[in-house]
């Protein structure tokens, strides 16, 4: 019995990650798609794949910004492993031109979304997904336009 538990527990340290571990692998930021609203106004919403094992900590800046600019709109800057989804949820006003990308660095991997990270249809979420139900809760005539949003509290009854 203690040899089968010392065997567990140096298995369990050896598969643990260390204390301070360093990110080697990237991190691949993810462009969700869009949800139009009435106004003309749209969501956008994006969500990031952390291939290591480990929490990374990257400030909004050259390694984690979004272009045009500016790099900081409020993006994540804790990236914690996994696959991670609607993250950043960005209202674009009606008379937006143009595609937004985020791009995040870390361990020399260099990694960014689509180019068409605007209203191309092709990314267009349709109504069945969290992302599309999350989107439809901001609330486009006051959340700050350009930055990422949180959006309503979910609430008793149907949604917008």
């Amino acid at each position: 019995m203690a040899a089968a538990l010392s065997v567990f527990l140096v298995l369990g340290a050896m598969l643990a990650p260390a204390a301070g571990a360093q990110p080697t692998r990237p991190i691949y930021p993810v462009y969700e798609g869009y949800v139009p609203n009435d106004d003309g106004t749209a969501v956008l919403v994006f969500g990031y794949f952390n291939h290591n094992s480990v929490a990374v900590e990257i400030p909004a800046g050259n390694e984690n910004g979004f272009d045009p600019g500016p790099a900081d709109r409020g993006q994540p800057t804790v990236f914690e492993p996994g696959r991670q989804r609607n993250v950043c949820l960005i209202v674009l006003p009606a008379d937006h031109e143009g595609n937004l990308s985020w791009t995040v660095t870390v361990a020399g991997n260099t990694e960014k979304t689509t180019e068409r990270g605007g209203l191309d249809t092709l990314y267009l979420i349709e109504n069945i997904s969290m992302a599309y139900h999350l989107a439809r809760r901001v609330d486009t005539a006051t959340a700050e336009h350009g930055v990422c949003v949180e959006p309503e509290p979910a609430t008793t009854g149907s949604e917008r």
